[in-house]
């Protein structure tokens, strides 16, 4: 019998320290998404719309890490950032992109992929300088810039600017710092001296592209701030010109119509009016589309439609959030109000649909079918999976971000509760060898 309570208030242990694991975990510093590569990028030629070489280059970050963002940026207007970040040991959290490039050949000793040791953090210095604080990148070299708005799925940035006469073209030898010209084969461009930019004929040439995420943590340590910098892997290449795929423009019916659920009153007002929110699921086909029209110059809008329950007709909710991003999306109910309805009580129930508005350049622009319609308490049957529209049918419920396929018992990685099991059964064993070494010492007395 002592034995059985004995074995009991071991197991008992082992399950307390079981459950305290995933509060560790999140303790620990670890970021709150995985740093994956860059997807979806495209990239296209802005015909000398800026400089005779700007390139727009497009990608999309994953679901998690918008979404993150998306919630960090809700607590710091609401003044909760430093309790939305509490479960972590660092107070400050940022992702910007490096964008590699390369001309015709990516292997090419010189014009090829340009990426160095000085892309890289080393000690206290900065991506893009040597140990004496001297820049090693060249202007074409993208080793640091911010994402637009980091809650936004889709992201896209100039690239390949023009280049005037100065180090910026002929680079600096004192510093070692390298200039574009250092970059490029004489055969592979013309430099136009009336309005100092250098020219490249992608009818000829080719300008590849790759890119990778870099997110960064800071930390209060004895010795000051201090930084980690977490890098994805690169993402496969894209390109302009003479041997890159064209970037074929979205028609009508290749956008699916918006997943949406959720539908819920929020506790913020507008104009006196309260606000409501839904989420929206972004599936993969949809971020490439996103990337698609990015780089073509256009977008993609989600417009969204309200009315009070009972009403005949559908009200454009002007003031309703339109970027493309996964998680909730709020929309002011602010245009139901009208002569007979002066304002919306707050139990009102509401039914909403959306659809998307593609934009692109030189092209008419074009809807996609609507959403099913979505009210308080209810969802759409096809929550969580693709539109029967699109013709797959599969599930597009976030795969789990460790391990991207196990279904997350309990909210946790499968891998993670194999850990868990694996520490009590050590723990386990430690405390009944410790047990047995006791009685022994007992028994020799």
């Amino acid at each position: 019998m002592t034995k059985m309570k004995r074995w009991f208030a071991l197991c008992l242990a082992a399950l307390l320290l079981a459950a305290a694991v995933p509060v560790c975990f999140a303790a620990s510093g670890d970021l709150p998404f995985e740093v994956t590569v860059p997807t979806n990028t495209a990239v296209m030629w802005l015909e000398e719309g800026d400089s005779p070489t700007t390139m727009r280059f497009s990608y999309t970050i994953s679901n998690d890490m918008a979404k993150f963002y998306r919630e960090l940026e809700e607590a710091a207007y609401n003044g909760t950032e430093e309790a939305f970040l509490a479960g972590y040991d660092w107070y400050a959290i940022w992702t910007f992109v490096q964008i590699d490039w390369a001309i015709d050949d990516v292997n090419d000793a010189v014009s090829g992929w340009h990426y160095s040791t000085y892309w890289d953090r080393h000690g206290d210095v900065s991506v893009g300088y040597d140990e004496d604080w001297n820049v090693r990148v060249s202007e074409w070299d993208t080793v640091e810039c911010g994402l637009g708005n980091a809650a936004d799925t889709a992201q896209d940035v100039w690239v390949m600017r023009g280049v005037p006469k100065d180090a910026r073209w002929y680079g600096a030898p004192e510093t070692n710092t390298p200039g574009v010209k250092d970059q490029l084969r004489p055969e592979q461009y013309t430099y136009d001296d009336e309005i100092e930019s250098v020219r490249i004929d992608f009818t000829q040439h080719t300008a590849y592209f790759r890119a990778r995420l870099v997110t960064v943590t800071r930390r209060v340590t004895e010795e000051g701030d201090r930084d980690t910098y977490y890098f994805s892997d690169w993402s496969e290449k894209c390109g302009y010109g003479k041997d890159a795929d064209k970037i074929e423009p979205l028609q009508p019916g290749d956008v699916a119509a918006p997943i949406i659920t959720g539908l819920r009153m929020t506790d913020k007002e507008f104009n006196g009016n309260p606000v409501a929110a839904f989420t929206l699921a972004v599936p993969d086909a949809l971020q490439t589309q996103l990337a698609a029209a990015a780089a073509l110059g256009g977008s993609i809008w989600i417009e969204v439609y309200a009315r009070v329950k009972g009403d005949g007709e559908w009200t454009s909710m002007q003031n309703a959030d339109r970027v493309v991003k996964p998680g909730e999306m709020e929309c002011p109910l602010l245009h139901l109000v009208n002569d007979e309805r002066p304002t919306i009580p707050r139990d009102t129930e509401i039914e909403l649909r959306c659809r998307y508005l593609v934009l692109q350049a030189g092209l008419d622009d074009f809807w996609s079918d609507y959403s099913a319609v979505v009210s308080f308490g209810t969802d759409d049957i096809n929550a969580g999976r693709t539109d029967p529209a699109d013709g797959t049918g599969e599930d597009d419920k976030s795969s789990c971000p460790i391990c991207h396929f196990c279904p997350q018992p309990l909210g946790l990685c499968i891998f993670i509760w194999l850990l868990i099991l694996l520490a009590v059964i050590v723990i386990v064993i430690v405390i009944v060898r410790t047990a047995n070494k006791n009685k022994k010492k007992k028994q020799g007395r």
